[in-house]
């Protein structure tokens, strides 16, 4: 009796020793995925990570830093801005056709300056963008009517010169990830801000008498921007790209007209100034191609795009009038060299 009483305590006790290190080894081995997750993105027997993988550019070098220059070649175009209309003398057959500004394209340049973060692989951007254009149109027909000097007169020869100039930075906080294994999604949180000078001037002559308007425009703008840009890598380093911003700022103008008439021996001027505020709305688009590639054992990379920019201002001519009643444009080529380092 003794010996079964023994031997039964010997196993609960035996029993007991096994369940105990049994729940120690699993508590210490939990039901996760291993510590050495691939990084990899060729391979479909890889373990992915809970959120989206970070698509920085890692450089072995401890800079961390980001400089790219940008060569633009924009055309600007703002609604409203024309030379004035040539009135029908036959309604019946024909409607009267308005005389548009024909622009040219011409250079500017980006500069941006940035930094990547190891701390969840955030990015920061800093970007000044610069386009001054000279623009000057001439008529001599004598069958244009414009609106400033008469409105049933005919005036020749006119004069027109339109110079738009625009400033604007972008300061962007974002991180860029994989949202598929050929597929980059960068989302980015910014601040836009800048400031435009626009400047219109004529010189014409109505039945014989100079005119002369000089319509002079000053604005600044600043609010937020939101930003996504996609990149599909493809072979050989090569790459298509689609870059979008919307933007939402407060704007203040101010503007100031002058007329003068020479009439002998007397001339006869009048001017008019304003001051306006709006929040103006905003969006960029710019599709492209590409090429990059780490070189120098990874301690550094080189990103080489060449894409193409539509930039949109919304309610930007306040020339000869208190409201603003037409949108500001432009678009053209951008190149752009980049190094991370």
């Amino acid at each position: 009796m003794r010996i079964k009483s023994f031997l039964m305590i010997i196993l609960i006790f035996s029993t007991n020793f096994a369940f105990s290190e049994t729940l120690k080894t699993s508590s210490s081995t939990p039901l996760s995925q291993p510590k050495s997750i691939s990084k990899s993105i060729d391979t479909d027997h890889c373990y992915y990570p809970a959120y989206s993988s970070p698509a920085r550019i890692d450089v072995q070098a401890a800079w961390n830093f980001i400089v790219s220059a940008s060569f633009i070649y924009w055309q600007p175009e703002m609604i409203g801005v024309d030379l004035g209309y040539i009135p029908s003398n036959d309604l019946s057959s024909y409607d009267s056709s308005i005389v548009n500004f024909d622009t040219d394209y011409y250079p500017g340049f980006k500069v941006l300056l940035g930094t990547h973060y190891d701390y969840d692989n955030w990015n920061i951007n800093a970007r000044y963008t610069r386009f001054h254009a000279k623009e000057t149109e001439k008529n001599s027909k004598g069958d244009i009517i414009y609106h400033v000097f008469s409105e049933s007169i005919s005036i020749s020869p006119l004069e027109a010169r339109w110079r738009p100039k625009i400033d604007y930075f972008d300061l962007e906080v974002g991180r860029p990830f994989y949202s598929g294994k050929h597929l980059v999604m960068k989302p980015y949180a910014s601040i836009k801000g800048g400031w435009t000078k626009q400047t219109f001037k004529f010189n014409a002559e109505v039945s014989g008498v100079k005119q002369e308007a000089d319509l002079k425009n000053k604005s600044w703008f600043l609010g937020p921007r939101a930003v996504l840009d996609m990149n599909w890598l493809l072979s050989y380093d090569l790459k298509i790209f689609l870059n979008s911003s919307f933007s939402l700022m407060y704007q203040q103008f101010k503007t100031k007209d002058f007329f003068k008439s020479e009439f002998h021996p007397m001339t006869y001027s009048k001017r008019f100034r304003a001051k306006s505020i709006q929040i103006t709305p905003t969006f960029d688009l710019s599709p492209g191609f590409g090429w990059s590639s780490y070189f120098d054992h990874n301690n550094w990379h080189v990103d080489l795009f060449a894409a193409y920019n539509f930039v949109y201002f919304f309610n930007q001519n306040e020339f000869s009038a208190i409201n603003a009643s037409g949108d500001l444009m432009f678009h053209g080529l951008e190149v752009s060299l980049r190094f991370d380092f």
